[in-house]
């Protein structure tokens, strides 16, 4: 590895280390949007924290941020060399997963995004974009057996992430509609109940069944009382 990539890695591991530290993850708001949140990480107890390696503030602590109505359409290549779009995908409900190869959380979570790339519930698309040089990827998803796409790139993925409005803490998960819409943001390791509950969301919205505003307003209210239901164990 050259001495620059070593530095870019080292850069953006110190970030995922600041930001999970000082400020967690922060709530972010739909630009535009006014009812309900786009960031399903907010209702979490000690008990996830320790166990998904994030940390998250008090609701009064976190910073107001906008995230964008749909997905920045920022060039990434795949394995292959060839540059892909998120918009090649439109017309698809998307789970867009943000990880490295040295994130442990990255790591637990990719069994379940490879069953849910199998399975395709609501007809999902399984996308995975790797924050991280192409060969130490390549070599991990070899390892792993990641079969779904990856879209592969430390430069164009940090863009990615400005552009939403994120900050560089992996991993996390940006659903999206059939229409191209950013319907939620999941931080953190993401859970098999907690992504088949935002993806009945996003299927009943697809087939005109809610609106946005309340499929956002049931995922939310489901992420909070999932959280209540793993907190039950560790408090009793």
């Amino acid at each position: 590895m050259s001495p620059r990539r070593r530095l870019a890695r080292g850069v953006l591991a110190a970030g995922l280390i600041l930001a999970a530290a000082t400020a967690g993850f922060a709530l972010r708001a739909m630009q535009g949007q006014q009812t309900g949140s786009v960031l399903t990480s907010a209702a979490r107890t000690p008990a996830d924290t320790a166990r998904d390696g994030a940390s998250t503030p008090s609701d009064a602590a976190r910073p107001a941020a906008t995230v964008p109505n749909t997905l920045p359409d920022i060039p990434f290549p795949d394995r292959r060399g060839q540059l892909r779009h998120f918009s090649q995908w439109r017309g698809r409900p998307l789970l867009v997963n943000f990880w490295a190869p040295w994130c442990s959380p990255c790591r637990a979570e990719i069994p379940l995004l490879e069953q849910l790339s199998r399975s395709r519930p609501q007809g999902v698309e399984v996308i995975g974009v790797a924050v991280d040089g192409r060969a130490p990827v390549l070599r991990y998803a070899r390892q792993a057996g990641i079969r779904y796409p990856l879209l592969i790139g430390l430069r164009p993925g940090m863009r990615t992430i400005r552009a939403l409005g994120m900050v560089a803490a992996f991993p996390f998960s940006v659903f999206v509609d059939a229409r191209g819409r950013i319907v939620t943001v999941k931080v953190g390791r993401l859970r098999p109940a907690q992504a088949h509950l935002i993806l009945e969301q996003i299927g009943a919205l697809d087939r005109g069944r809610i609106d946005l505003a309340t499929a956002r307003r049931q995922i939310d209210a489901g992420i909070a009382q999932l959280a209540v239901r793993r907190a039950q164990p560790a408090t009793g």
